[in-house]
Formats: structure tokens, C-alpha cells, sequence
């Protein structure tokens, strides 16, 4: 079984999902048999299913449903303890990853909030009132994932931030770690 499951979502990357596939293909190869790469597509561009197939990734068809939706698909397709879930842009490193990991095999943390930007309360209302788009990369145990009820299927750019609220109001271990 593997350790980690890694989700890209393929309307949510668009054009840069060849860029993310690829400087994740290295972590891939250098923990292999610990990580799978799921990218979730419901965009029917054929070319993902190249792309997939190059880099070591299962692809995962869905309808043109709302974020949420999409990734409670990806991960019924999953095998991975730990759920991650890449920021768009956001570069992950094996030492970040691995440690990340053996964090959560150990049940030290339940969850991990990446920060690319500054998590303070202010900073996360103004970027919701902004409209910016969500920026953290989260990492979970799925044991937390499946407790909750994974993402809200209705929800679309928010159903991440409100993953982590709802993580938190329930009283999981949820740190944050700044890039």
C-alpha cells in the first residue's frame, strides 16, 4: 500500500500541469513504492492521458462537477494514508514530504497547512474577500479525511479552506508550516 497520495487537479492547474507532473516525477522515483500521483480530469483533453502515463500518474475522469466533488472522487481512487494536496504553484521538496509523512505515520500531527503566504486571520479574510486564490498546500491523514466527510461536494475554490476549517473545528492536530 502506499504511504502518500498526491492530487492535482487538472482544471484547477491548467496549462501548468505538465510543469507540476514533472517536479513531481522526481519525488515519485526517488520514494517509489511510498507515493502515487492522481490527477483528476474533467476537462476530456486528451493529452492528459499522455502526460499521466509519462510522468507515473493515474488519471481519474469526472464530470464537470465542483472542486469538492472531484477530489472526494480522486481519493475513492487512492490508496495513500496520507492525502496531499499540492497548492497551485506551490513547489514541494522529498525532505518537506518525507518529513511531512513520517509525521503523520506516527500520529503526531493529523494534518499539515502549508502556508505560501501569511497565515495570520486577517491575511486568510483578505484573500477571501479579494477573491485570491487558495494558496496552501494541505496534507491529512485519510483516517481525518473520511471522519469528516472529506470536501464538501457543493463547493468549489473553497472546498479546500473549508476542509481545514472543519478539520480544526473538530479538533484534529492541524499545524501550520510555513514555506
Amino acid at each position: 500500500m502506499f504511504t502518500c497520495s498526491i492530487f492535482l487537479d487538472a482544471r484547477s492547474s491548467g496549462a501548468g500541469i505538465p510543469r507540476r507532473l514533472t517536479s513531481l516525477k522526481e519525488i515519485l522515483q526517488r520514494l517509489d513504492n511510498r507515493l502515487e500521483l492522481l490527477v483528476v480530469d474533467d476537462t476530456g483533453d486528451r493529452r492528459l492521458a499522455v502526460l499521466a502515463k509519462h510522468h507515473g500518474a493515474i488519471l481519474i475522469h469526472a464530470e464537470g462537477t465542483p472542486l469538492g466533488d472531484r477530489l472526494n472522487l480522486a481519493v475513492t481512487h487512492s490508496q495513500g494514508e496520507v492525502l496531499l494536496f499540492p497548492a497551485q504553484g506551490a513547489s514541494l521538496t522529498l525532505d518537506w514530504i518525507t518529513r511531512t509523512i513520517a509525521s503523520m505515520e506516527h500520529h503526531e500531527r493529523d494534518a499539515v497547512v502549508r502556508t505560501q503566504q501569511p497565515s495570520s486571520r486577517l491575511a486568510r479574510l483578505w484573500r477571501r474577500l479579494h477573491y485570491h486564490p487558495f494558496s496552501d498546500t494541505l496534507c491529512v491523514s485519510r483516517v481525518w479525511f473520511d471522519r469528516i466527510g472529506g470536501c464538501d461536494p457543493s463547493l468549489d475554490a473553497d472546498a479546500l479552506p473549508d476542509l481545514i476549517e472543519r478539520l480544526r473545528a473538530c479538533q484534529a492536530r492541524v499545524d501550520n508550516d510555513p514555506a
